[in-house]
């Protein structure tokens, strides 16, 4: 094998080495990845509202939050969006347009604008009777915090949320033990963490949640490989959570792999459920629907910036390992191509076959095949020719 031909054998080997064993550390490495800090058994189980009391008025208002919830001895759970400002206030959509009926992003309004804008009395086809208003984010904080045994759920969408609820948990001396953060976004849990071990509040949990089954939130392979293989919630970059929260048609298909990651001492979390389904389900955090049924939502669950859709895990994709298996193939063609380029190295670029290393070593003696050495011959040349001469 030419010089050329070793140095590509060298490189197809360790590309398939590198590549083949990454896909294996992704696959099988985190499989018993356990939370930030052991959480089941020492934490819930508690109960938080989905978005506040929504039979007492608009998500995400005051009334729902404060006056619905807290004071009704009942632990809210909200949305913060931040602003460009720096504050931030209630809100769960990316758009203004379902609640309020303005066409706008809310990331682009400010506080003046959010707080004079009007909440529809009409939400997702529920006529609640009377319009509201956009409530800033640190005077609920405060009021929640104010009412004993009361905690708050507070629900991340962006990092830039992650300053203004640590703010407000210090401002308030919110201390109630229950109290967490949740989050659908890996890099809002690390970066969660790092403000809330600064800060001091290294006991706040925080919870990871799966998105809702046939969203389409992970493309090609499903919910269930990431129950499989723990990567969103055990890659160093994402990591910190301690809660592991998913849809409530996920825990009827997935019993034995939600207990598996409860025996490594996580903390789970069922969303997508009405009240009286609490019972129906073994976790430490429920996060409840408490309102009336919205005619525009025929599948159930709160709205959002998206047109409604069935929430269906077993749908062919969420609920499918395909994709777990097919990397797992991959990676072991990977290997196999690394040992045969392996093999080729050993040789044909390390090792001569001891017939060549033979022939060459004969050829530097000047030895022919028979044994005979071009010495004796020269010198039988030499009499033949002198013989030759005394004729």
């Amino acid at each position: 094998m030419s010089c050329y031909s070793c140095i590509i054998t060298v490189l197809v080997a360790l590309v398939s080495f590198v590549l083949g064993a990454s896909l294996f550390v992704l696959l099988f490495a985190f499989q018993g990845t356990g939370p930030n800090k052991d959480c089941a058994g020492s934490f819930g189980p508690v109960t938080y509202l989905h978005r506040g009391n929504l039979n007492f008025a608009q998500e995400n208002t005051f009334d729902a939050v404060v006056n619905g919830a807290a004071l009704q001895g009942m632990n809210p759970e909200i949305d913060i969006t931040a602003l460009s400002d720096g504050s931030a206030v209630l809100f769960h959509d990316k758009s203004l347009k379902r609640i309020t009926g303005v066409d706008k992003l809310v990331e682009d309004a400010t506080l003046e604008e959010l707080l004079s804008t009007p909440i529809s009395a009409v939400i997702d086809g529920y006529d609640y009777g009377s319009t509201n208003n956009i409530t800033e984010f640190l005077p609920v904080v405060k009021a929640i915090c104010a009412v004993e045994d009361i905690s708050i759920n507070f629900d991340l969408k962006m990092t830039e949320a992650i300053d203004p609820v640590v703010d407000a948990l210090v401002a308030s001396d919110c201390t109630e033990g229950s109290n967490i953060i949740t989050t659908a976004h890996p890099n809002v849990v690390h970066a969660a963490r790092e403000a809330l071990d600064d800060a001091g509040r290294e006991d706040l949990r925080i919870g990871a949640y799966l998105a809702l089954p046939g969203s389409g939130e992970y493309y090609f392979l499903g919910i269930k490989f990431f129950l499989k293989t723990r990567l969103m919630h055990a890659l160093p970059r994402f990591s910190g959570s301690d809660i592991l929260e998913f849809h409530a048609s996920v825990y009827e298909h997935e019993k034995e792999l939600i207990q598996k990651w409860r025996d490594d001492g996580w903390c789970t979390g069922v969303y997508g459920i009405k009240p009286e389904e609490v019972g129906n389900y073994d976790v430490d955090v429920y996060i409840v629907d408490e309102g009336p049924s919205f005619p525009d939502l025929p599948y159930g669950g709160l709205g959002d910036d998206n047109e409604p859709e069935p929430f269906e895990y077993k749908n062919g994709q969420d609920d499918s390992l395909l994709f777990y298996y097919i990397f797992i193939a991959v990676a072991g063609v990977l290997m196999l191509i690394f040992l045969i380029c392996f093999v080729l190295l050993i040789r044909r670029c390390c090792c001569k076959p001891k017939d060549k290393e033979d022939k060459e070593g004969k050829e530097e003696k000047g030895e022919y095949e028979d044994g005979k050495s071009v010495e004796i011959d020269s010198v039988s040349a030499s009499d033949s020719e002198a013989s030759f001469m005394d004729m």
